[in-house]
Formats: structure tokens, sequence, C-alpha cells
């Protein structure tokens, strides 16, 4: 590749970076929060070292942006912004190892080519911070190996990030230990002034430590068994995994960062060290796990941005040519540009689908997001109107009627997941009436039509409400009166009694 073609192809690979930034930003206006969204800015309402289900990075990023403001694109905005900084942060990363600047372009194209990474910034959730933290760690890791000094400090801040988003970061700082031991192994000793990292490190923990310390290490006892349930093995299970992850990573990038690891792998270098243990290990352990239990895919966020930058960084260095670069690319923005239309324009393109392809909705597919607004300002509206109490079983759904509709949080069942909204209210107070929200019919579910038998002197009907979206029924939700509740209803609805 001549440099003037060189020089065209990375504006070009800049230029679609910044397009899809667009798409993201435009749809952090277009589209509704999720539950998940919801519940997690209720946390940066409530400043904590930690939470139940997630270290505080999250609402940490939303409270920045969005403390109490009800704005989606405010509460979203942070994590497009630290999908930004994982983007260059990465990029830096590839061109410190390619010494070529064009490195950094391809760093950047192949990352947020990737459709899984649209998901992961456009929307609130620990994983934006969490690949900001670990795409820093590895530019600040490569600089601290090589050339020692306040670096090792800034590598270590970047280390108790990433887990002060995600408990998933310990592997990105165990895999930096090991990579130390082996460079000193291999060459005798370490940079200057190494001890920084782990002091930075563990002093970015503290939070996180301090508050679960006061709590019964709920966040380490949900992500390490709560959130775990064995299913048998399965090797089947693991095949599937790793299939669903080559479209959702984007084929070609999916497959470019296998490449990258094998590269890795190969090198007897600083960098490679560190690219290999902080990948690795953790693709390893997450096959395994697939064995015998449901892995997430966004758990692969880390070690596919790692593997992706080594893969970018010796693309350049090898002079990939045009086909290769094509195999690539192509079919990621194959995948990828359907998800930015949605982002964009969710209304024309379900027109679109419907009109091309017959496609109609889902009692519960994902244009349900659309009726949470209405919903919300529905049921407040009754709530106000009849002096009711309102509750939901669902976090995300409680979470959702408080941002759309001013509705305190009130999660009655006995689902744990989502624990920390059972601290939001008095489990004594005596309403006058409750109204639970549901997404199923009460007479569906009879252990809770048991709870409220008990805890009401009279359950009676609420109705339903329909909610379309272009026309089309997106969601029914069901309505049902506790009327008169007895002296501790909430707590027998808690299932503590």
């Amino acid at each position: 590749m001549s440099r003037t073609a060189a020089g065209r192809w990375e504006v070009a690979a800049w230029g679609v970076v910044a397009l899809i930034f667009a798409a993201r930003a435009v749809g952090s206006y277009a589209v509704p929060l999720t539950g998940d969204e919801a519940y997690y800015w209720e946390w940066s309402l409530r400043p904590a070292g930690a939470y139940y289900d997630h270290p505080a990075g999250v609402a940490m990023v939303i409270a920045l942006f969005d403390h109490g403001a009800r704005n989606v694109a405010l509460v979203r905005l942070g994590f497009l912004a630290c999908g930004l900084g994982a983007t260059l942060a990465l990029a830096d990363f590839a061109a410190q190892i390619a010494h070529d600047r064009r490195a950094a372009a391809a760093a950047a194209l192949l990352l947020n080519l990737a459709p899984l990474l649209t998901v992961g910034v456009s929307v609130a959730s620990p994983d934006a911070p969490y690949l900001l933290c670990w795409c820093a760690a590895l530019a600040l890791g490569k600089r601290a190996f090589d050339r020692g000094g306040w670096w090792w400090l800034a590598f270590g801040v970047a280390l108790a990030g990433a887990v002060e988003s995600r408990l998933l970061g310990f592997a990105l700082a165990a895999g930096a230990a090991a990579a130390a031991i082996a460079q000193r192994r291999s060459e005798g000793a370490l940079s200057r002034g190494w001890w920084a990292a782990p002091l930075a490190f563990a002093a970015g923990l503290l939070p996180l430590l301090l508050w679960n310390a006061a709590h019964g290490w709920q966040t380490f006892a949900f992500a390490l068994v709560g959130r775990h349930v064995d299913e048998g093995l399965s090797p089947a299970r693991a095949l599937r995994f790793l299939a669903v992850a080559l479209p959702v990573l984007g084929p070609g990038c999916a497959i470019a960062a296998a490449w990258g690891g094998v590269q890795a792998l190969r090198a007897r270098t600083a960098w490679g060290r560190l690219a290999v243990w902080a990948a690795i290990p953790m693709v390893i352990l997450l096959v395994a796990l697939a064995l015998r239990e449901r892995v997430e895919i966004y758990w692969l966020y880390g070690p596919f941005a790692t593997l992706i930058g080594v893969a970018a960084a010796l693309a350049v260095k090898q002079h990939w040519g045009r086909a290769a670069w094509g195999w690539t690319t192509v079919p990621s923005i194959v995948l990828l540009a359907p998800m930015l239309a949605v982002l964009v324009a969710p209304s024309l393109t379900f027109a679109a689908a419907l009109h091309t392809f017959g496609l109609g909705l889902r009692h519960n597919g994902p244009f349900e997001i659309f009726t949470y607004p209405a919903l919300a300002s529905d049921v407040a509206a009754q709530a106000r109107r009849d002096g009711m109490m309102v509750a939901t079983d669902g976090y995300g759904l409680s979470s959702l009627l408080d941002f759309y509709g001013h509705v305190p949080p009130v999660v009655i069942g006995y689902d744990l997941q989502g624990r920390q909204a059972r601290a939001w209210f008095d489990h004594d107070v005596q309403p006058r009436e409750i109204l639970f929200v549901d997404k199923e019919p009460l007479a569906t579910r009879p252990d809770f039509a048991a709870r409220f038998a008990r805890a009401c002197a009279h359950v009676a009907g609420g109705g339903s409400r329909v909610y379309d979206y272009e026309g089309a029924p997106a969601r029914t939700y069901y309505l049902t009166r506790c009327v008169g509740p007895l002296p501790g209803a909430l707590r027998t609805l808690l299932w503590e009694r």
C-alpha cells in the first residue's frame, strides 16, 4: 500500500468510527431507557462504595451527567464518552506496538465494528466504564513495562477502575501480575517504580472493599455465587457460546482477534506477555464455565479488545492488503448497519421491516421499551388520584415507573436479584391501598395470588393496559389492587413472612 493510499485508508477508518459514534449519539435520544438502565439511574441517586449487583462505576458515570434530571440522553452521555475513551486508549495501545499511527486507526475501526460494542456503550451499563479502564490499562501498562516511573501508578489506577466497574476486572489485574512475573523471570527485573501499581490498585479498591465489609460481601457473593446456576455438563453449550460470539463480535473482527491471540502467544515482548495474560486465560475460563452454565457474551469485552488491539497493530506491521481488510471488516459492517439504523430511526426501521418482510411485534419483544413512558404516566396519574402505593416484582419496571412517572420504587416478591431496591422503602409502612403492576395476569401466578390473599383484606382486579408501537400492540400490563392492606402486608408480599 503506497503512502498516499495508506493515508486515505487511515482517514477513511477514522471517518467510519466517527459515523458509528454519531449514530450512537442520535440513538441515545431516540430510544427510551431499559429497565436495567433505570435501575442504575436509581443507584446514582444513592451514592455508595458498591451495590449488591455491581461495583459503583456505573452509578458514578450516571451521576456525573444526570443526577436526578431524568433525561435519557444525559443518563447515557457518560457511557458514550467511555466508549470514545476506550477507543482512543486501545488505538494508543496498538500504535505503541506497531510504532505506526495507522495501527491506531485500525484498532479503532475493528473495535467499533463489533456489534456488541455498540450495545455496550450506547446504553447505561457497567460495560462501558469497564471497557474504558481495561483499554486504558493496556495502553498505560505498555508504557509502564517499557519506561517505568509514574506510568506504573497510572497503570494501577486503571486496573482499579476496571474492578470498580465490573468484578471481571480482577482477571485483568491477575493477568497484569502474571505478565510482571514473566517479565521479571525473562529479563531479571521490572522497570523502576513497579511497586506503585499494586499500591494504587489496592487504594483504588477501598470503596468497594469497605462497603462490602459492612454489607456481608454482597457484591462478591452475587458475582461469584448468586448469578451462577449449574445446568449440568454440556459441551454443546460451550460450542453455542462460541458460535454466538462470532456474529455478535463481528465475524471478521472475531477471527482477527483469534489471530491476534496466536500472534501474541508467539511474541517474546512485554506487550505480548501483557496481552496474553490479560486475555487468553479469561477466554479459556469463560469457555470452561460455559460447559456448566450460561455465560454472557459481554463478559468477552476485555479479552476481545485486547486481542483486537494486537491484531490491528500486527496487521499494519505485516502490511495486510485490501483483500484481508475486506474479509475482516465487511461482514461486521453488514451486521452492524441494521443495528445502527434501529438506533437512529427506530420508527422508520420498524415500518420498513413491516412493509418489506411482514414482520410484526412480539408481546415481549424489544420494542416493549417504547411503552414504558406511557405506562409510567398512566400509573402515576392513577396512584395520585386514588392515593395508592405502586409496587412491582421487577426492579427494572419499578425504576422505570420512577424515572418516567416519579413513582417511588417499591419492589416486592421473592427474586433476590435487584435486592438493592428493597432498601428504598419502609417495609412496615401501612398504605391505604397497593396497586400491583405486572407483565402477567395475577391468575397465572398462584404463588403471588396466595401472598396477596394473605396480605390484603380484599384483592381486586385493576384491569389491563395495552400499549402500541406504530399501531401494533407492543406490551400488555396487568394491574391488581390490594384493598385494605393488613398489618405487615409489605413484609408478606416481600416473602419475609
